[in-house]
């Protein structure tokens, strides 16, 4: 299958940005002006076309700061960094991000992250922001951050493909193979479930060491994934493990 072409690269910070300044409440217009900013750069923002990410770093902190300062929602404001790696990620899978190391393999992402990449992959709304989000209204107003259906398959099965070359690596991909495995087990497509199970059941072999292990992470993420699936006794079985307390 192609890769369908992502317009907007920073839509799911976008769509928070929107939230952010609902919550003010302030229209484009206003929020622009306030910002002092042209309104066309405020609604690039919001669409994505424009993402946040590519603002200079102290442009960035500047924005940050004013938002809470104009009246946003201060909790709002803090989900735009889980957003922008959200972004950062969903754009290496749909092939805008082509250079370099793939974001799942350079930095451990947050449980915010993957609640925001949920939201962006199968529409399932971050639980902390499930009491501040608008209702609906009428009109081509999007009401969640959802990729379209083709941008979705083309995720997953790029979050599955890395899976398997990040396995293949051994050690030095232990970090993107457990991050992307934990993400792919979102997917709710009727072949996810058997293909995600297998997977993880081809890991069980990390549940049952005792101790410090370069793995006990993934060990970790393995039984949450299969926790998801409906099988929480690998779960109930880590969580009553002592943690281990020293590295070697």
């Amino acid at each position: 299958m192609g890769r369908p072409r992502r317009t907007s690269a920073g839509a799911v910070t976008g769509f928070v940005l929107r939230l952010v300044r609902e919550s003010i409440p302030l229209t484009q217009a206003g929020l622009a002006e306030a910002l002092g900013v042209e309104l066309d750069t405020l609604q690039g923002w919001e669409s994505g076309r424009r993402p946040l990410a590519n603002m200079r770093a102290g442009a960035l902190l500047n924005l940050r700061r004013r938002l809470p300062a104009l009246g946003a929602d201060a909790a709002l404001v803090q989900w735009l960094d889980a957003a922008m790696d959200a972004d950062r990620i969903i754009d290496a899978g749909l092939g805008g991000d082509t250079g370099g190391p793939h974001p799942l393999a350079v930095w451990v992402h947050t449980r915010d992250t993957a609640h925001m990449l949920a939201w962006a992959l199968n529409g399932a709304v971050p639980p902390a922001l499930a009491g501040r989000l608008p209702r609906p209204r009428r009109g081509p107003v999007a009401v969640a951050p959802q990729l379209a259906p083709a941008e979705q398959t083309v995720s997953f099965d790029h979050l599955r493909a890395t899976t398997e070359q990040a396995a293949a690596q051994g050690t030095a991909g232990a970090l993107l193979h457990r991050q992307a495995l934990y993400l792919a087990s979102y997917d709710r497509g009727p072949d996810a479930a058997a293909w995600t199970a297998h997977t993880l059941h081809r890991r069980r072999d990390l549940l049952a060491r005792r101790g410090w292990s370069p793995h006990w992470a993934e060990a970790r993420s393995t039984a949450t994934a299969l926790a998801r699936l409906g099988d929480p006794q690998p779960l109930l079985d880590f969580i009553d493990r002592p943690l281990p307390t020293t590295t070697p």
